[in-house]
């Protein structure tokens, strides 16, 4: 994960040659969304959370919490993260993008405040879990976690310390030093990567893999040849597809035929 700063810098100078990310252009008929901000505490410290729910008044949703990466969601990468957490919504998920740094008082995350942090931001992800799974329009059963970059290493922390995390998508991400030795237990994971990501290379997600195998976790992965660190918009579409039916199958046996149709490299049973 200590490349993962150097990537903050190079993204600065590439957001002011390209410009920031929109709205993500999915195909066919969508759910109208309904947007909102709310805060809950954690850590002493209110936490901001932006809302995107399917419209329905009454209905039950299942529902994702949304991980930034190191840039914070202000800075480099935040309004792609609002993008994922939108076209989420558009596909049925409830949708939760968690400002963890609120937390700790942080704009952008150095390598130390990683280092420093990790395990207080984890403690939030559970805060927001517990938060989130007591809305009146989330299925309290099936709430899962989407994490990009530091995200994603955040999300298979709180994931193996958590048991009301149902699902984990990590996009660009891999396995923190410790986190092995603190697994309780793993949710079905959808692992999602470039195959030219020099940040968090896909050499650093064999780690990660080796230790969900031995675990016996439900594991698909895919990777997305010529896709670096950051996806472009198509890699992107089609990975909030794939994540929104992963994280709406509630049933275990109809989600390994899901596992059955994508590019499964390992799916332990």
């Amino acid at each position: 994960m200590a490349r993962i700063y150097r990537h903050v810098l190079r993204a600065v100078a590439l957001l002011a040659v390209t410009g920031c990310a929109g709205r993500l252009p999915l195909l066919g008929a969508v759910h109208p969304v309904e947007e909102r901000t709310d805060w809950f505490e954690s850590l002493g410290r209110d936490v901001r959370v932006d809302v995107y729910v399917p419209e329905g008044r009454g209905k039950r949703h299942p529902a994702a919490i949304v991980l930034h990466g190191s840039g914070g969601i202000h800075f480099v990468g935040g309004e792609r993260v609002q993008a994922y957490a939108e076209a989420l919504a558009r596909r049925g998920i409830a949708t939760y993008v968690l400002h963890f740094f609120d937390a700790t008082g942080t704009f952008t995350a150095s390598i130390a405040t990683e280092a420093r942090e990790y395990w207080r931001w984890v403690r939030v992800v559970h805060d927001a879990v517990d938060w989130v799974r007591a809305r009146p329009e989330v299925r309290p059963s099936h709430v899962g976690l989407f994490g990009v970059s530091l995200g994603a290493y955040l999300a298979v922390g709180a994931a193996a310390t958590s048991p009301h995390v149902s699902r984990v998508v990590l996009l660009s991400g891999g396995l923190e030093p410790g986190v092995a030795d603190s697994v309780r237990h793993f949710p079905p994971v959808l692992l999602l990567h470039g195959d030219e990501d020099d940040v968090v290379t896909p050499a650093e997600e064999d780690a990660l893999v080796a230790l969900l195998s031995r675990h016996r976790a439900l594991l698909v992965t895919h990777r997305y040849p010529g896709e670096g660190h950051d996806f472009g918009d198509d890699a992107a579409v089609d990975a909030v597809e794939r994540a929104a039916r992963f994280l709406a199958e509630g049933r275990v046996g109809t989600l390994l035929e899901v596992l059955r149709r994508s590019d499964t490299r390992r799916a332990p049973r």
